[in-house]
């Protein structure tokens, strides 16, 4: 039997309900972006840009969401304040690269860049930097631990991203 969005929410449901744990949240997202009828059904080639919320948990609070950028994507660092977020990769690719703000400093630099690829999952726990690269074919999986738009998230809108690790890391 194909692993649906009744299975996701279910299997989310049981990772979040106590302690969370993100990577189980991770798991049953690569589960579902197996399924190619899942990915055809929340992330047509021919979907309109924007965020579908594909489930709410009005006890647990999390969400779920299919995400078609409305164009290519290139984030500043930022965290999701309170909350924890993970990617799914359904179609294309997105650039991940996760941030450190180090010690005696105000402004993060990045510490690891890594591809999600389709079928591909990774999280973000409460206060940790990232930013995200991505075509405008990209087409993910989110699942938050609460609504983040209105969290007071902090954004790096003065760094440029387009920089190599390695060149931040320079002397």
């Amino acid at each position: 039997m194909a692993y649906e969005l009744d299975d996701l929410v279910a299997d989310c449901r049981a990772a979040i309900g106590g302690e969370p744990d993100l990577q189980q949240v991770c798991d049953a997202m690569q589960k579902a972006l197996a399924n190619p009828a899942f990915v055809d059904a929340h992330f047509p080639q021919s979907a309109e840009p924007g965020r579908t919320t594909l489930y709410h948990d009005p006890e647990l609070g999390f969400y779920i969401y299919a995400h078609v950028p409305n164009g290519a994507i290139l984030s500043p660092p930022h965290d999701h304040a309170t909350a924890w977020a993970a990617y799914g990769q359904a179609r294309a690719h997105t650039q991940m690269t996760d941030w450190e703000i180090p010690a005696g400093q105000d402004k993060p630099v990045p510490v690891r860049t890594y591809r999600l690829l389709p079928g591909m999952a990774g999280y973000y726990d409460i206060g940790a930097f990232h930013s995200i690269d991505m075509p405008e074919t990209s087409r993910f999986l989110r699942i938050t631990a609460t609504d983040i738009d209105d969290l007071p998230c902090k954004y790096f809108d003065e760094i440029d991203t387009r920089k190599t690790i390695a060149e931040y890391l320079e002397p």
